[in-house]
């Protein structure tokens, strides 16, 4: 990870309660079941610990196979796990294996599992049943191939990023087997930087080239990466396993895990995987283009000038909002997203996603209103490059493409100049709502936002 994520200090809206009519939509999360995607959800997801969003999964013909073991998951439970930092012998570290795949590269059936290393229930995976696969790996049967769905908190995180460094040195599976041993509870400190340093020291890792990895942000990137794929393929909860089509919720029932690998082996017909559902995006079906909103030849223009970091900005998502998809879909309207980040770099660094975002055609007006929501004031901590990546992971963006969008000098270059471009108009603090026809400002708004006397300005300028 890279050095922000070493003390990254809170993710958004982490360490204060949302609005309450967002948080009334943001549902708890639970062990090993993340929840469904909503806007304070999302906002909430920002912060460690929290839940990732997805939506429901659907199985159209079939191939998904609920294990009763999930049904009874508790939060304390941690079956099959010691709170030793040593490998567990399960024997398969000794197996051949490439990074995260165990097992030939030609191998017939793949099988692939995702997995949350503090979710017990995946240490259970690990220990009770990939040993029961050595046979086929053996044989060239089977692959096996380990998928990160790190949602239960910063030390799933660290403890993801972990084995990634460890299959540097090509003993990625000798650190799964280590990490899924050292479990003692959701983040509670058994994945903590310097416990993490100690079972790779287990493993027999370099120190020196360990905690230079673990500072990073490449791994991190990959971890999030992985995720991100999850949530796209559908993926609710931990361990999930997916076997030529067929899905697998929590540990399966072996017998039946075992025939689904062999009649594959044997040239069964893939099913069809589940998906997910997308988002609750409330800028679902209306005409948006990136950072604008509306139809270009609409009568009035609104201006949105966007300090992320401003706590009135929140009024922007929560209360202007519906007013302006409203006055959007009658074609009244059209809408621009401006950056002001004048409250310093966090205020560029939200900026800078919200422009990221769009550049992969992602959900762009839904993440200008996530981090309007989580605005608590200049330097609070909440928006690092870090959190964003977090972010996207659990939208499902490609997050290797956000990593590399954010370092992008030109993104935070654009973001300044329009900021200076605002500045010489004679704004001086974000948000601010400047109302056009044509290229004439008939109203202006800022500070505390009065979104009735906005409103009566947009439907007086029609």
């Amino acid at each position: 990870m890279n050095d922000d994520s070493t003390d990254p200090g809170p993710d958004p809206a982490a360490a204060h309660p949302l609005p309450d009519d967002i948080a009334a939509v943001a549902p708890a999360g639970r062990p090993s079941r993340p929840p469904a995607i909503a806007l304070g959800a999302l906002a909430v997801v920002l912060a460690f610990g929290a839940g990732i969003g997805v939506g429901r999964v659907t199985a159209p013909g079939g191939g998904a196979v609920a294990s009763p073991s999930l049904a009874v998951a508790s939060p304390g439970a941690s079956p099959g796990t010691s709170a030793g930092p040593g490998p567990s012998p399960t024997g398969i570290a000794a197996l051949p294996s490439e990074g995260n795949r165990l097992g030939r590269a030609d191998a017939k059936v793949v099988v692939e599992y995702w997995a949350d290393y503090q979710c017990p229930f995946c240490a259970r995976f690990a220990q009770q049943v990939l040993p029961q696969l050595l046979s086929r790996i053996e044989d060239g049967t089977v692959a096996v191939v380990h998928r990160d769905y790190a949602f239960l908190g910063e030390e799933s995180l660290d403890a993801a990023v972990a084995v990634r460094c460890a299959g540097r040195e090509a003993r990625y599976w000798a650190m799964h087997d280590a990490v899924y041993a050292g479990q003692v509870g959701e983040n509670q400190g058994a994945f903590a930087r310097p416990r993490l340093a100690q079972i790779a020291a287990a493993v027999g890792l370099d120190a020196t080239a360990f905690a230079a990895c673990m500072d990073e942000r490449e791994p991190l990137v990959d971890v999030l990466d992985d995720t991100s794929a999850g949530v796209r393929a559908g993926i609710e909860s931990t361990p999930t396993t997916d076997v030529n089509g067929n899905r697998f919720l929590g540990v399966p029932d072996m017998p039946a895990f075992l025939a689904t690998i062999d009649a594959a082996a044997a040239g069964a017909t893939p099913a069809p995987l589940p998906t997910a559902q997308p988002p609750a995006d409330p800028w679902t079906g209306i005409a948006t283009s990136a950072r604008e909103a509306g139809d270009t030849t609409a009568p009035v223009t609104v201006e949105l000038w966007m300090d992320y970091q401003a706590t009135g900005s929140a009024v922007i998502a929560n209360d202007l909002g519906p007013e302006l998809r409203t006055r959007i879909t009658a074609g009244d309207i059209r809408v621009v997203q401006r950056d002001l980040a004048a409250l310093g770099e966090e205020s560029v660094v939200a900026a800078s996603a919200v422009r990221c975002v769009a550049s992969q055609d992602g959900p762009t007006w839904f993440t200008h209103d996530v981090l309007a929501v989580s605005a608590r004031g200049q330097g609070a901590g909440i928006y690092t490059p870090t959190s964003i990546l977090r972010f996207g992971a659990r939208l499902g963006l490609d997050v290797r493409a956000l990593s590399d969008c954010m370092d992008d000098p030109a993104i935070a270059s654009a973001v300044a100049a329009e900021t200076a471009e605002g500045t010489a108009a004679g704004l001086t603090a974000g948000p601010v709502v400047i109302v056009r026809t044509a290229s004439t400002e008939v109203a202006r708004f800022s500070g505390q936002l009065d979104v009735a006397a906005i409103t009566a300005a947009i439907d007086g300028a029609r």
